[in-house]
């Protein structure tokens, strides 16, 4: 009898259920798995465990891997996105972009709030180019730009609205436009090619070389690009997405000089990433 009637010492209070890792995914650029790297330690810095899935491909394969729950997250821009799901907007400024593209996503994505870093379209000229025409601003190559061929990367060919604003706002038409891939092949015809403009990036490398000058342009010429994750709607708790604000403090040139650290082996995506964050949580 007393051995029927012995207490049960073992805890009736289960421990609070873990949820599982948030999956954390980025395309094979550099950019990409930087980037990927700052929200997955962002992620864990507030508690949540993270798994990496690098290498993914263009936007339609992660638009994929969301959308088959194989990734939970990844990093993109704020324009970009916005012209993928809504083609038809017509927004540039930083704030606009991000309000159409919060209404143009699908119910089961979502983005937090952006951070600084912009990767918006810009003109860029050969310095000794720039040099001839006195040209340190868009307006100043008005009267050139039929003369001139614009070598345009895919960064640049992402902005729908850019050649078209170029038009209208500054009556600026090139004598051609070639597609011509990286910001690094960009630069290159700079230098090989006669009557050359550029059309790059702000955060590319490439347009910080001393031998290119960066036009100026009021900030509604070109879609504002910020660095923004996209998510799964229905896996980020709100710790989550408070962890994530972290990133909210990357800039144009923290991206630009990570991703030129990187590029030329000073360090890895993983430190680089590390690094910054102890810096910025």
């Amino acid at each position: 009898m007393l051995a029927g009637c012995g207490v049960d010492t073992s805890s009736s209070v289960s421990e609070p259920v873990q949820p599982p890792p948030v999956v954390v995914g980025a395309s094979a650029t550099v950019e990409s798995e930087l980037v990927a790297r700052l929200y997955a330690g962002a992620l864990e810095a507030s508690g949540r465990s993270t798994e990496l899935v690098l290498g993914l491909g263009d936007r339609a394969d992660r638009l994929a891997a969301l959308d088959s729950n194989r990734v939970s997250l990844v990093p993109d821009y704020t324009g970009r996105l916005l012209h993928w799901f809504d083609p038809d907007a017509d927004v540039t400024a930083a704030e606009d972009v991000f309000e159409m593209l919060n209404r143009a996503l699908p119910g089961e994505l979502a983005v937090s709030e952006y951070a600084p870093a912009d990767d918006r379209a810009v003109l860029v000229l050969p310095g000794a180019e720039a040099d001839r025409l006195g040209a340190r601003a868009i307006g100043d190559i008005e009267p050139e730009c039929t003369r001139l061929t614009l070598y345009a990367s895919e960064g640049f060919d992402e902005d729908e609205l850019a050649l078209s604003r170029l038009r209208s706002e500054y009556g600026c038409t090139f004598r051609a436009v070639v597609p011509v891939g990286s910001t690094d092949d960009v630069v290159r015809e700079l230098i090989v090619s006669p009557s050359p403009i550029g059309g790059a990036t702000a955060a590319a490398p490439g347009v910080q070389d001393d031998g290119v000058v960066v036009l100026d342009a009021p900030e509604d010429t070109f879609t504002a690009q910020n660095v923004v994750p996209l998510y799964r709607s229905n896996v980020l708790r709100a710790d989550d997405v408070n962890g994530l604000s972290v990133v909210q403090q990357l800039t144009t040139a923290d991206l630009t000089d990570l991703v030129v650290r990187i590029r030329s082996g000073e360090i890895s995506s993983a430190d680089a990433a590390s690094g910054w964050l102890d810096e910025h949580l």
